[in-house]
This record gives structure tokens, sequence and C-alpha cells, in this order.
């Protein structure tokens, strides 16, 4: 009888089923190609894994991966993986039987055995005992255990996922606050040019002053655009001191001084454009939402199998012996064996309210997902935009910057000679600032826009790339 039940229950092992649907992905509609995508579209693109070395400047590379290292952020992230590992690792256990050793040894003395009437054997006694206990260990026939191991290593890979975009976040803040360090150090420099240009022009406005060349007016002018232009450099620097304390943070440090390369010694690499159908295997922001989905859709199983019967076994196998001799070569044999079985029979609709709730959550992941693959066509759509058009500025802006150059250069030969007014050299001055600020801006925008796009293109993530996880059964199950 005992050989019929135990095949039985292995025959319903093997054969049970998972209650509730099978994970399958959504249909979504992905559009053939990006609005501002040029013409050289590959579905097979490529990025580096480390792109921020196609930058080409040692120190951006040293920054990024200094702050891989040390960013709190990806430490908190990866914390949360190893949290959830412990937490599958836990599920997981509960698909085999929880089998504990036990030993103790009992002694007992009995003294004036006579009295009271009892007729006891004077002395001690001791008994020896050994066993190996099933705890209560729940029978997977309608797949119950199963259906929370699947959602347990969804949560875990869509938390290693979401560690990955936030790399991925990091990598990408950590290069565009270096970039704007860069842009601000050469708006400063250009800004001390500027206090040196001013003052230049203060002393020889004040030698035509007191030849009375000029009048007072026209040297006060120049001493308002001087004092102005170093309000402008002060301003600069505390805009950088406040970009390094951002820049600090991203890299987990204390306050320090940071030093960067001229914007213009930064490389601008140039990026493949991509199919949107690329986009959805190369984020790691999509991955996570469909493990999301892939745990929700789980959860409905675990809730539906509350409707079936569960099935649970403990137990226990032992020797016992009052010689410790005995104990190790001819002990006694006990053996206990409990099976029980739970049917639902009437819960007042609570497993009916939980599977409704179970199906919520999977349709609202789903809906998220969605979401969040319209929001990676859309953002790699801008990206696209931002670099095409920031490129764009940086050419219009070097001719600009290149003409007005030259006025300047002549402006002042004339204003020297007496030919122009102090004016007209001044109007062409502020232009020669304002072109080469606007052309330092233009340069950052166009390597921030290509940073952007390192990111929306998932910086060279992929799913392959990602730590081996443990699987739902080890091998051999």
């Amino acid at each position: 009888m005992n050989k019929i039940s135990l095949s039985l229950i292995l025959a319903g092992l093997l054969t049970g089923c998972a209650i509730g649907p099978d994970y399958a992905r959504p249909d979504i509609a992905v559009p053939d190609t990006f609005v501002h995508s040029e013409t050289n579209t590959t579905a097979n693109f490529a990025i580096e894994r480390e792109w921020w070395k196609t930058f080409n400047d040692p120190s951006l590379t040293q920054a990024v991966e200094e702050a891989l290292n040390t960013n709190f952020d990806i430490q908190s992230s990866q914390a949360s993986v190893n949290a959830l590992l412990g937490q599958f690792d836990q599920a997981k256990s509960y698909l085999y039987p929880q089998i504990n050793a036990n030993a103790s040894l009992d002694r007992k003395g009995v003294d004036n055995a006579s009295n009271g009437g009892y007729q006891l054997r004077e002395g001690i006694t001791s008994t020896y005992a050994g066993s190996l206990s099933l705890a209560s260990y729940e029978i997977d026939l309608f797949g119950k255990v199963r259906r929370a191991n699947e959602a347990a290593r969804a949560a875990l890979l869509s938390s290693e996922y979401a560690s990955q975009t936030i790399k991925l976040s990091v990598t990408s803040s950590v290069a565009a606050s270096y970039v704007k360090l860069s842009s601000l150090q050469s708006q400063i420099d250009l800004a001390r040019q500027n206090v040196a240009l001013t003052k230049e022009l203060v002393g020889f406005n004040d030698l035509k002053y007191k030849h009375g060349v000029i009048a007072e007016s026209v040297l006060l002018q120049s001493l308002s655009e001087h004092e102005n232009a170093k309000a402008t450099l002060s301003a600069l620097e505390a805009s950088k001191t406040a970009e390094e304390g951002t820049f600090n943070i991203l890299l987990g440090r204390n306050p320090k001084a940071v030093h960067v390369s001229s914007i213009n010694a930064i490389n601008l690499p140039k990026i493949p454009d991509a199919l949107p159908s690329s986009i959805l295997s190369k984020r790691p922001d999509i991955a996570a939402a469909e493990q999301n989905l892939i745990a929700a859709n789980a959860k409905i199983g675990v809730a539906k199998a509350a409707y079936f019967p569960s099935f649970k076994l403990t137990g226990m196998l032992g020797v016992q012996s009052l010689e410790l001799t005995n104990f190790v070569s001819n002990p006694a044999q006990i053996w206990e064996i409990v099976p029980s079985i739970s049917v639902p029979i009437f819960s007042a609709g609570r497993i009916a309210g939980e599977v409704k709730t179970a199906e919520a959550d999977r349709n609202q992941s789903i809906a998220l997902y969605k979401k969040t693959i319209v929001s990676a066509f859309n953002d790699t759509d801008n990206a696209l935009a931002q670099k095409s058009k920031a490129q764009e500025q940086v050419s219009f802006q070097q001719s600009r910057t290149a003409a007005i150059e030259k006025a300047l250069t002549q402006s002042k030969l004339r204003y020297q000679v007496g030919s122009i007014s102090y004016s007209d050299m001044l109007l062409v001055q502020q232009q020669w600032l304002q072109a080469s600020q606007q052309l330092i801006i233009a340069k950052q925008n166009a390597l921030t826009s290509t940073i952007l796009l390192y990111k929306v293109f998932g910086g060279g993530w992929s799913e392959e790339l990602t730590p081996p996880l443990p699987d739902l059964l080890p091998a051999g199950r």
C-alpha cells in the first residue's frame, strides 16, 4: 500500500501541470524607422560596451570607470539584486523536502524506588536517540510552488536589469557632467581672455582721455565693460564649482577640484543609426519591464492554485537505544509518516479576490511594458534629432566665429588709429565674445547629444552580457 501511494505521488509530481497562464510576450506596433534617422540605418548595429572610450579622453575614461566602482546608486542597486537573489534561493528551497538531523540523550535517575508503592528500578537510565525528520513538505501537484519560483526568478532578473539601467544612467551622467565641466572651463578661459582684453582697452582709453582725445563717458563705458567681464568670469567660476559638486557626488567622493580637458580636445564619435526593432533587445529598462510582467503573470497561477487541494507530508526516521554500544550496533528503529490534505471549501470570496488582484497587476504590468517600449522609441527619435541639430549648430557657429574673429582684429587696428569709434569696436568685441561662447556651448550640446544617443541605444548592453543567474530548477530536475 505504501509503495502504491508513493507511486501515485511521484506520478503526480511528474505529470502535474502548473495552474495559471503561461507567459506570452504582448504584441506591440514597432515603427519601420525613426522619424529623424539618417538613411544608413542598420538592424545589426553594435555599440561598444565601454562606449565612453570613443571620446578619446583619458580623464573622462578614468572618471567613468571610477564611478562604476564607487557610485552609491550602483552599490545600492547591486545590494538590491543580492537581496532578491537570497529571496529566490528561499523560494526555490520549497521545491525540495527540508530534512533535519536530530540527536538526543535522555538521562533519568530513580532513588528510593520502593517508596510510594511504585515498582521502579533504581539507578540511572540513559536513552540515546537519533533521527532524520522531514519538515512539512508541500507536494506541488498543481504548480503553486513552481509559479512562485517563476515569479521570484523574474523579480530577480528585473532587479538585475534595473541595476544595469542605473549603471547606464550613471555612466552617461558622469560623461555629461564631465563635458559640462569642460565647457565651463573653456568658457572661463574665454572670459579671462575677455577680462584681459577689456583691461587693455581701459588702459588705452585712459591714455586717450588724458590727452583729450576722447570724452570721459567713453572711458567710463570701457570701465563698465571691464567690470562686467569680471562679473561674468566670477559667475562662470561659481557654476563650475557647483558642477564639480555634482560630478564628485556621482563618483562617490568628497569635494575635490576636477581637472578636465579642453572642449576642443574631446573627440566627437560617430554612432550608426539603428532600426526601432533592434532597440527592443538592447535596452535594460525594456528587459526589466518584461521581467516584471513575467512575474505578475506567474502570480496569477499562485493565486489560482489556492482553489485546489494542498498536499503536505511530514515524517521521521530514527533509531533509539538504552545503551550507547547498542545505539551504534543494534538500535531500535522508529519511523513516522504523516501525509495531510487541505481542501478549500468556503473562502467567502478571498481566493477570487486574490485572483482578480493578480490579473489586474498583470494588466498593469502589460501597460507599463508597452509604455516603456513606446517611451524608448520616442526618446531615441528625440536623441537622433538633437544630435543632428547639435552638429548643424557647431558648423554654423564655427563659420560665424571665424568671420567675427577677423572682424575683431581689423576693428582693434582701426580703433587704435582712430578710424572708428570705441562703441563701434566694442560692438564687434561683444559679437566675438558671444560667438565664441556659443561655439563652446554648441560643442557641448553636440557631445551631450551623442552621450544621450549612447544611452537611448542601451550603451552596448545586451542580455547575453548579463551575469549568469540561477535557473528555475537546477540541472537534472
